[in-house]
């Protein structure tokens, strides 16, 4: 009986492959030498006040929809390259283009943020937003643009094999959180501030990468998409459509809703209104 057993005690105890022990520790010593893997504000913690809950879609709620476009008309300017660093040229290029405008086919601007000024007052939103990701991805924040609920969670990926950070701020002493992503494929969750309003992100180790959230206390917004194309559904009513671009002018259309309808809304700029 002891023989037999004792080919099953060499496979337990067979000697550990030394890169199982090493890459963790190599991990390690990347982070102390890395000042951003110091994250300078933690996570929020688990006591931390959660935003009110959005009211439940009334049972007799009526619903129409909005959906429009976002088109810059006249010859857009060129995207802007930002060079990059000798010590990320073999991922991501020698250049990386700037991303603060992004205009597709027939002048429709992607990444406008459209929303509902009144949207607080109204039921919760019939299909909730999903859960917003930012990606890293040849060295660029994607999308540029986020839209959120106040309080949610934002799901942060870095595709990369490179070490990026992901620092959200608002102004010089408000920073809401600060994370270190070393690894190809990590993911990472941070809850975005309960206030709404507007998140800047970038990224100290790479300072041309840079994005924003903007955050609402309702659940009526979207982005537009690469053709410029958007949709909300809403209750019936007259509701005020905001739409808002970093470097555009906010404009706001008035419109009814009537049940079962579908209301037009589309919103233009000339290229010489870019800021």
């Amino acid at each position: 009986m002891a023989l037999t057993a004792m080919p099953h005690l060499k496979q337990l105890h067979a000697p550990v492959r030394p890169e199982r022990v090493l890459r963790p520790s190599f991990i390690l010593v990347l982070c102390a030498l890395a000042p951003a893997c110091k994250e300078s504000a933690p996570p929020p913690p688990a006591t931390t006040t959660a935003p009110a809950a959005a009211p439940a879609p009334a049972a007799h709620t009526k619903w129409g929809v909005i959906e429009g476009r976002v088109r810059l008309t006249g010859t857009p300017p060129a995207p802007a390259r930002q060079p990059t660093t000798g010590t990320v040229v073999s991922v991501c290029g020698e250049e990386t283009e700037e991303r603060s405008l992004v205009v597709g086919a027939e002048g429709g601007v992607a990444h406008a943020v459209v929303s509902l000024k009144d949207g607080s007052a109204l039921p919760a939103s019939a299909n909730p937003a999903p859960e917003p990701v930012l990606d890293q991805k040849q060295c660029v924040y994607d999308p540029p643009v986020l839209a959120a609920r106040a309080g949610s969670t934002l799901v942060i990926r870095n595709s990369d094999p490179l070490v990026h950070n992901v620092r959200a701020a608002s102004g010089t002493n408000r920073a809401f959180f600060n994370v270190a992503m070393p690894l190809e494929g990590m993911t990472v969750r941070r809850q975005l501030p309960a206030e709404p309003g507007e998140v800047p992100i970038h990224c100290d180790i790479h300072p041309w990468m840079r994005a924003r959230v903007r955050t609402f206390d309702h659940g009526y917004f979207a982005t537009s998409a690469a053709d410029g194309r958007f949709r909300l559904e809403v209750p019936e009513g007259t509701h005020t459509v905001v739409i808002w671009h970093e470097r555009l002018p906010a404009q706001s259309h008035t419109v009814t809703v009537r049940t079962g309808e579908t209301v037009q809304v589309d919103s233009s700029w000339a290229a010489t209104d870019l800021k």
